[in-house]
């Protein structure tokens, strides 16, 4: 909770930043109270309550179980996109999707991290399929909601900001150091503020299945970054992985 906290809040103060720069302040005169009301509840259901849950199955799961359980998101963003905003479907998209998940399964399955996770952690498969459902879900109802997606995403943080400050208040805080506060700067301004922001403009622009097949690069760029950054092995899973992940997207 406080990592969601510090993050959203980081992320707050540069949308918040970004808006007035932009001028895009001005739009906020032509909301009204069911607008902020609807915005709030897709904030709280989509973004804090995704992050709560996926944060604890992380906590609870080896790294690359939780992320493979986290990767259903995309293809339930494509189930409900079909359900409720009516977008159409192929078998080939589904087959695309499908290779695309495989290719996590086999990018996240390194033989250096390859381990059993414990019988107890149910709760963090729960947490992370509970994640994965809601995220999508949060994607299909960002882009019905439509709206300038900066000022949707202010929102969003804000109340994300609120409710973990909330959860903290129970818990308490932590003292931080100076390498957990750059990688608190860097999850609220480039994952949690540009990330997010920039997906959610993605997703309005075109069509969600077609967008969704290139969240799963997601695992190949870490993989390969690692690689580069923290001096981590490359193994032949990575590159059959990335293989099976393009011939997905070529298929879309």
């Amino acid at each position: 909770m406080e990592v969601l906290f510090y993050g959203s809040a980081i992320a707050v103060i540069v949308l918040l930043l970004v808006l007035i720069v932009s001028g895009k302040w001005r739009l906020l005169r032509h909301y009204t109270i069911l607008d902020f009301f609807q915005l709030i509840c897709i904030g709280f259901v989509g973004y804090f309550l995704y992050s709560a849950f996926y944060y604890h199955g992380l906590s609870v799961l080896p790294a690359q179980v939780a992320c493979i359980l986290n990767y259903l998101w995309p293809i339930l963003t494509v189930c409900f996109s079909c359900i409720l905003l009516k977008e159409s479907f192929s078998i080939v998209k589904l087959f695309a999707l499908f290779l695309s998940f495989i290719g996590v399964i086999v990018v996240t399955h390194q033989p250096a991290t390859n381990k059993i996770p414990d019988k107890l952690s149910l709760s963090g498969y729960i947490c992370c399929i509970l994640a994965a459902c809601l995220y999508a879900f949060f994607n299909v109802w960002n882009k019905k909601r439509g709206g300038c997606q900066l000022i949707n995403m202010l929102i969003y943080m804000s109340v994300s900001t609120v409710f973990a400050f909330l959860c903290c208040l129970r818990t308490g805080f932590s003292p931080l150091n100076g390498l957990q506060i750059g990688g608190l700067l860097w999850l609220g301004i480039f994952i949690d503020a540009a990330g997010f922001l920039l997906w959610a403009m993605a997703l309005q622009s075109s069509h969600s299945a077609t967008i969704a097949n290139f969240a799963y690069l997601t695992p190949v760029l870490s993989i390969f970054l690692s690689s580069l950054l923290l001096n981590e092995p490359l193994y032949i899973t990575s590159f059959v992985g990335l293989a099976f992940i393009l011939f997905g997207l070529f298929l879309r």
